[in-house]
């Protein structure tokens, strides 16, 4: 009797440890790839989007700046430089640096206690939620999920933004190119104590230093035009810079979006299976106990083999409430993020399958990724926007050269005596001492400059390092698919012989229940392997760059 609990209690206690071994590494895998890295040309600002992914993607947090540089001149034509402010890309806070991955296969929404689905908190904290809801379909396959969340999540919206922003900023670096044109009027009446420009009382016999009260008004127009100022023309240029980079900052944001929708929906079939699952061995336990009654009442069974049976029985039902209630919680996430109504029925069209995708090489992998990864094409861009920033920085000590004319009338009142005036004038502004401003800003910039270059070497070698993580992870998730799948065949078979054994009556059913419990391992294994190997998928895609077009 004792060896029988110890075999139940060791069954159960191995299938907690197989569900805790897929779901305690979920919260790894809640992003793609993409590391969002530093973009700062001002005041820098951090990006809580974490990117850890199965395969030890890079962590590197993100900041994002409005279009750096931005300049304005001002009517002396000496040229300044805009003050930036840092952006988020994540919507959620986070310190840089690089970070490395966890176990292989992780799952969003799941805890380290396990049970499925109850870490659906810790998941949420990894990516906001949607903004806004959208009355959706009933139904929905991957495909559509990852468009409803890139049009309804909070990151992708928030990304878009902050490209409108970046565009305002190149517009403001703009400026210092273009005509200042100005217009004032006054009419003034007006009194004047010539002894304060110098004329004493009584200098001149009959004079009084008293003048006025007297009329006078003028209307002008004012014009300044720069001629030359290479440093407005470097802000502008670095104001397009910052346009480029929120733009594929924008990019960076739907592949992370895509792909923690990705991973949410994959959740959701897990869950769904696990409740199928679950229901299997609800039927099973049943008819294993009908027959445990039937041999019972033959008197080939004792009554304990009819406790051991019912037994099993309720450990079932426990299972299949618990299964039922994380599939609940896994939609209720799904819809949360993809911003469907919460609650409403919905199916998922999908189904959780082992594909078999032809793979490209390694290298041909890694010089794909090289090109569409987001993180490359941010690093790149944010390298060529610091050489612009230092440039800017370094024609600050350079002459420039404005345009500076006024035209209008100016007399008594604008009736009388009001005649046409002019000024005309090349004005030439040279920086002679600041106290030390521009040398200032230019040890800055360069500094920004050689951080970002190395900023870029270090993400193209985590790009390959992806790359070869996510096709190591691939192999060895297909080779778990393959193992659970005759896991499965072979505990079938087993409980096919206890059961046949027990039906005879050469023992009791000590060995069916053992058998029972194998096969609920098995098939709750072969559900957790498919996850892992789908989510493996998900992973080499987001390696490539390529979250967004991933299909089961």
């Amino acid at each position: 009797m004792n060896f029988k609990a110890g075999k139940e209690k060791f069954s159960e206690g191995a299938r907690a440890v197989s569900r805790c071994v897929l779901l305690g590494v979920c919260c790894a895998a809640l992003t793609a790839p993409c590391a969002a890295r530093s973009y700062r040309t001002g005041q820098s600002g951090q990006s809580g989007q974490p990117s850890t992914t199965q395969t030890g993607m890079s962590g590197t947090a993100s900041q994002t700046n409005q279009a750096g540089g931005a300049g304005r001149t001002n009517q002396s034509g000496d040229a300044s430089r805009g003050q930036t402010q840092g952006t988020q890309t994540g919507g959620q806070g986070g310190s840089t640096g690089a970070g490395r991955g966890s176990t292989v296969g992780g799952l969003p929404g799941a805890s380290q206690t396990g049970q499925p689905g109850a870490g659906g908190a810790a998941g949420r904290s990894q990516l906001p939620g949607a903004a806004r809801v959208t009355q959706g379909p009933s139904s929905l396959g991957l495909e559509q999920a990852i468009q409803l969340a890139v049009e309804n999540n909070l990151t992708t919206l928030l990304a878009r933004e902050r490209q409108r922003e970046a565009e305002g900023l190149r517009t403001q670096s703009r400026a210092g190119l273009l005509p200042n044109v100005s217009a004032t009027t006054y009419q003034a009446n007006v009194t004047q104590n010539l002894a304060a420009l110098g004329f004493q009382p009584g200098a001149i016999p009959g004079f009084n230093t008293f003048v006025g009260p007297f009329n006078n008004f003028d209307a002008r127009a004012r014009l300044v035009q720069s001629i030359f100022s290479l440093a407005a023309l470097r802000n502008y240029q670095a104001g397009k810079a910052g346009v480029r980079v929120a733009q594929l900052q924008e990019g960076l944001a739907r592949e992370q979006v895509a792909t923690f929708t990705a991973l949410t929906y994959l959740e959701a079939l897990r869950a769904g299976r696990d409740v199928e699952a679950a229901r299997a061995d609800l039927e099973l336990a049943q008819t294993l106990l009908t027959l445990a009654q039937d041999q019972h009442n033959a008197g080939v069974a004792t009554g304990v083999d009819v406790t051991r049976a019912e037994t099993r029985l309720a450990q079932s039902r426990v299972r299949l409430s618990q299964a039922e209630t994380s599939s609940e919680q896994a939609v209720l996430n799904l819809q949360r993020v993809v911003g469907l109504p919460l609650g409403s029925p919905l199916t998922l069209t999908d189904p959780l399958r082992f594909t078999n995708d032809p793979l490209p090489s390694v290298e041909t992998a890694l010089a794909e990724a090289a090109q569409a990864r987001p993180e490359v094409r941010i690093a790149e861009a944010e390298a060529s926007l610091a050489g612009l920033e230092r440039r800017a920085a370094r024609a600050e000590l350079l002459p420039s050269v404005d345009f500076v004319g006024d035209y209008g009338v100016s007399g008594i009142t604008p009736t009388d005596t009001a005649l046409p005036t002019r000024r005309v004038a090349v004005q030439l502004n040279v920086p002679v001492f600041n106290g030390g401003l521009t040398r200032g800003r230019i040890e800055v910039a360069s500094s920004r400059e050689r951080q970002a270059e190395l900023e870029l070497g270090s993400v193209r070698g985590q790009v390959e390092e992806d790359v070869r993580l996510a096709f190591s992870a691939l192999r060895t998730t297909a080779e778990q698919v393959s193992a659970a799948e005759q896991s499965v065949g072979l505990a079938q078979r087993e409980l096919e012989m206890a059961r046949d054994r027990f039906r005879a009556g050469v023992g009791d059913n000590v060995e069916v229940v053992a058998a029972q419990a194998a096969l609920s391992n098995a098939r709750s294994s072969e559900v957790t392997a498919l996850a892992q190997y789908n989510a493996a998928r998900l992973n080499l895609a987001a390696a490539l760059g390529r979250a967004e077009q991933f299909r089961w």
